[in-house]
């Protein structure tokens, strides 16, 4: 094979792969319309969730860090 068939061998499989990636939607993936998202999380729902001292502390710290870690 030489360099100019290896090329658009590539070329090819790339495209390929390309037109895959944009045709698969897994079937748990429905798009929801917007008028039918959940308003987003106050600050008591967001303590309930995470927890009040991890809330606080992420507050107090002013860093964007992960609360799960």
């Amino acid at each position: 094979m030489t360099i100019e068939e290896a090329e658009n061998y590539g070329r090819s499989v790339n495209a390929r792969n390309a037109a895959v990636e944009r045709n698969i939607m897994s079937e748990e993936q429905e798009i929801i319309p917007a008028n039918q998202l959940p308003p987003p999380l106050n600050e008591e729902e967001i303590k309930k969730r995470v927890g009040a001292e991890n809330f606080r502390n992420l507050d107090d710290a002013k860093v964007m860090n992960s609360i799960n870690s």
